[in-house]
């Protein structure tokens, strides 16, 4: 196909159509990307020699005019002038539009008499238990006066009794019906909703054309439209024995535009069409130098605010994948297309969304549990893996399954080809955990300036309840001093961490072992911190 991939600086004038022969277009293609889509309307014309003017029907109104393209298949046809005309609907006089009304305002009519039925209900068996009351209390007096009727007193409990049943029983009816009802009208307000979608959608792409010859030739138009995405989502099966993890890739689609998607071909595309399309502008940084003495004082005064202002939090959490790749946010520098099968139809309605298998990735992975004991005794299993594909794979929501059993829901970060990542799988039940507290020691001490001493003292055990080797990971913090009269001795009996300063975090302690089944593991967790009496901690967050 021969393609005049042109974006047009469309002239938006009123263009006479008298000259013109209308021809009807259908969406036959979509690019769906996360935030809008590129729709493509197709056409079929019979072209006689020299110019004439096309007007392709069928469009909505609310097209983009900047993102306008047009192809033309035929290479000896010409494209000439091209504008945008509005096709006003009338919707007052549109028979199945006044039809679809009527009978919305007869279901809701339907639902206020239901409704009207429930309060009429609810108020007889308000005023029985009035009834009830003032009888009770009467009953009360009369007995205690020895001047009470009981027989009228027990046929009017009767009474009141019959009504409440039949009140409560035209309550029950009216919520079963009031629900059937309900959606009922939600249908045809989704068939109103539909019809005029369809109405609105009525704008005219006006074009010019001059054929060397006669000719049937196809032409399709592009715009691009912003109520529409999609998202992936993700399966996790993790096989335990073998260590083989199934990955699959979905892909859950939306749109809300003017218009429905009937039997069109849909691609899903990674691109980011809104984003910056360039880097950022510098512009130029000039320096002076301050009085000594006034930028020390600025400076302290700052100091004595910021011990009192609250920690500043980063409003992006960064995703740690470790290994070769640490990301954020994947911010669009690569592109996928994922063409769906087949041709399908995506409703517009606002509360409906499809879902499409993608791709499914499998990984021979390791297990490794990771426990965080001063936080929690539960242990955590993961598994952990190499990416060796070519192409991100993008994070979003996934579910998880271990041994074919729900274990429940997470967040995926993106995937970089080349990284090595830990993926939750949820509570490893057989590796029990105990946090045994030994008390520490702490006291006063100082002749000169008092000092103060508070110690931990705790022994982690875990012990491997599986019936095959686990692969342990635990990890606790060591304080870091930001003071030189803060002083932190980690104790000497203390077990000793294969990681000091795990991923580069300061003081994170890691401790790593293959338990076999039924073996226990010690970690001694020790330390002490000892600072001047007349000073407080205070934590610093970095």
């Amino acid at each position: 196909m021969n393609k005049i991939g042109l974006t047009l600086a469309l002239l938006l004038m009123s263009y006479s159509t008298v000259d013109a022969n209308s021809v009807k277009s259908s969406v036959s293609e979509v690019t769906v990307y996360t935030n809008g889509a590129l729709v493509s309307r197709s056409a079929n014309l019979e072209l006689s020699a020299g110019e004439q003017r096309i007007e392709l029907k069928g469009f909505p109104t609310n097209i983009d005019a900047q993102t306008l393209r047009i192809e033309v298949a035929d290479k000896n046809v010409r494209l000439g002038q091209v504008s945008i005309k509005s096709n006003n609907f009338l919707e007052a006089t549109d028979a199945s539009v006044i039809s679809l009304k009527e009978k919305i305002a007869l279901k809701q009519n339907e639902i206020r008499q239901i409704q009207d039925s429930s309060n009429a209900a609810k108020l007889q068996l308000k005023f029985l238990e009035s009834l009830a009351t003032g009888y009770s209390k009467e009953a009360w007096i009369g007995s205690a006066q020895g001047s009470a009727d009981v027989a009228s007193w027990q046929k009017a409990l009767l009474l009141m009794q019959s009504g409440s049943e039949d009140a409560n029983k035209v309550i029950r009816k009216n919520i079963l019906t009031l629900n059937a009802r309900n959606q009922e009208l939600s249908l045809l307000n989704r068939e109103l909703a539909d019809k005029r979608s369809l109405k609105a959608s009525d704008s005219s792409v006006l074009i010019s054309l001059i054929s060397k010859n006669a000719t049937t030739t196809g032409v399709k138009v592009h715009y691009l439209q912003h109520e529409a995405g999609w998202s992936p989502s993700y399966e996790a099966r993790l096989n335990s024995l073998s260590g083989r993890l199934l990955l699959a890739q979905k892909a859950v689609l939306w749109q809300s535009t003017d218009e429905p998607w009937n039997n069109v071909d849909v691609t899903l595309s990674t691109s980011r069409p809104s984003e910056e399309m360039q880097a950022p502008v510098l512009s130029s940084e000039f320096y002076d130098l301050a009085d000594k003495k006034r930028l020390a004082k600025v400076r302290r005064s700052r100091e004595a605010d910021d011990a009192y202002a609250p920690a500043a939090y980063a409003s992006l959490e960064e995703v740690v994948v470790t290994g070769s790749r640490r990301v954020q946010q994947w911010s669009g520098n690569y592109s996928q297309n994922f063409p769906i099968a087949g041709r399908i139809s995506v409703s517009n309605n606002d509360d409906e969304t499809q879902s499409y298998d993608l791709e499914t990735f499998e990984f021979d992975s390791t297990l490794v549990t990771q426990i965080v004991p001063v936080e929690s005794t539960q242990a955590y299993l993961s598994t952990r893996f190499t990416h060796q594909g070519k192409n991100p794979i993008y994070g979003e929501q996934m579910l998880v399954y271990v041994d074919g059993v729900l274990m429940g829901t997470t967040d995926m970060p993106t995937i970089l080809p080349g990284a090595q990542v830990t993926l939750p799988m949820g509570v490893d039940r057989r590796i029990e955990v105990n946090v045994d507290n030994l008390g520490g020691i702490g006291g006063n001490t100082g002749i000169v300036q008092k000092q103060v001493t508070d110690a931990t003292d705790l022994n982690f055990e875990i012990t491997n309840r599986r019936s095959t080797t686990a692969s342990i990971e635990v990890r606790a913090v060591y304080p870091v001093s930001k003071n030189k009269a803060l002083k932190i001795k980690i104790g000497d009996d203390a077990t000793p961490p294969d990681d000091a300063n795990d991923d580069g975090n300061k003081g994170v302690a890691l401790w790593k072992k293959d338990l076999e089944s039924g073996e226990k593991w010690v970690i001694n967790y020790r330390y002490s911190r000892t600072r001047p009496a007349d000073r407080d901690l205070r934590r610093i967050y970095e």
